[in-house]
């Protein structure tokens, strides 16, 4: 019973229909860490009026370290994205010589 139980709910789940990936994100959300950031000081502002306390340089750095990182690892994966069109390129440039 079990095991016809759990087969049944992964039919269903299988068919479900999934929400269509646009391109667009999520309504509302920020992209990125930095949008993260900027959204739970929102949210903490909203329920704590200084959500870094005194320490409010602190937080900064530590949203500017974090944006500095964003842009590494989206440069990062710019040239892993550049580096595999390349080879693509290279290896379609190699195959049509050989015909």
């Amino acid at each position: 019973m079990i095991v016809r139980a759990i087969f049944w709910i992964a039919v269903v789940s299988f068919f479900m229909p999934r929400e269509p990936d646009l391109g667009f994100g999520h309504p509302g959300n920020a992209d990125g860490i930095a949008g993260l950031i900027q959204n739970a000081q929102g949210a903490a502002s909203a329920t704590v009026k200084q959500p870094c306390g005194e320490d409010a340089a602190l937080c900064a750095a530590g949203e500017t370290a974090l944006a500095a990182f964003q842009g590494v690892a989206v440069n990062s994966l710019a040239e892993v994205k550049a580096d595999i069109e390349a080879s693509r390129h290279k290896r379609f440039a190699q195959l049509a010589a050989r015909d």
